[in-house]
């Protein structure tokens, strides 16, 4: 009797347990739908702003075309190098137009704040990326494109796991537009000084200058770059923790509302 009254009391506590964690998953799945829907609205998809996060996004197909494809103009091998650095420095400029755009005439939107960080990233993914394919022999070069990498993999995951607890970052941070500056600074002196450099100083003449030169470049992107990082890592652990939530009413409280009506 007592050992039939222990096994119908710990059912009972597992499925009180099984109720509770699919109840919470249930809501943390409800949160990140509410914050999506909340980040893609059809009225905010043309604003001029996000117009210009589309065309940063078509300018890394246009920029890696240009430097990864070599061609010539009237005689001169690095056209193509000059024509990619340009696009990145467009592009680039845009990421400058479309926030000043958004606050001058009041065009801010949840869908901008969302989209201006993914098409900075792809643009940086392209340079790095591009970069190794150019400098594949420097070790710095690879280090460089492994944080950014590893940075912007953990920072998703950290995304999600805020969307299903209704938090988000809340926009770019002053500390991710400094190392968004400086990577674009060091990393377009290095596109476009590149074939110079390596003209001036060959590797198997004076490995050293040549070293220097590209090492020091890649390096000041690689440090600010793990400064953001880690300073995006802090700020995840206080919005987790602390901060407020992104949806004051989150939808399933909205149909548990609807239910009880």
């Amino acid at each position: 009797m007592t050992n039939n009254k222990t096994l119908l009391f710990i059912n009972r506590v597992y499925w009180y347990n099984l109720q509770r964690r699919s109840k919470q998953l249930s809501e943390k799945n409800e949160n990140f739908k509410a914050i999506l829907k909340k980040y893609f609205r059809k009225d905010e998809v043309l604003l001029l702003p996000n117009i210009l996060c589309y065309m940063r996004i078509l300018f890394v197909i246009v920029f890696l075309c240009l430097y990864l494809i070599p061609f010539e103009v009237n005689g001169n091998d690095k056209a193509g190098v000059y024509f990619a650095t340009a696009t990145m420095i467009t592009a680039a400029y845009t990421d400058f137009l479309d926030g000043f755009i958004a606050r001058k005439f009041n065009m801010m939107s949840s869908l901008g704040t969302l989209l201006d960080p993914i098409a900075d990233k792809l643009l940086q993914l392209a340079v790095t990326a591009a970069l190794c394919s150019r400098f594949y022999q420097f070790p710095s070069v690879w280090l460089m494109f492994t944080v950014f990498i590893i940075k912007e993999t953990v920072l998703v995951i950290t995304d999600v796991i805020l969307a299903r607890n209704n938090k988000t970052y809340g926009g770019a941070k002053w500390y991710g537009k400094i190392s968004t500056f400086i990577f674009y600074l060091s990393l377009g002196t290095l596109l476009l000084g590149g074939p110079f450099i390596v003209e001036a100083y060959p590797l198997s003449v004076d490995p050293f200058h040549l070293h220097l030169a590209i090492d020091t470049l890649t390096t000041i992107a690689t440090f600010f770059l793990s400064l953001a990082f880690v300073m995006y890592l802090v700020l995840f652990f206080k919005k987790l923790k602390h901060g407020p939530n992104e949806i004051t009413k989150p939808l399933i409280n909205n149909k548990e509302d609807k239910r009880n009506d």
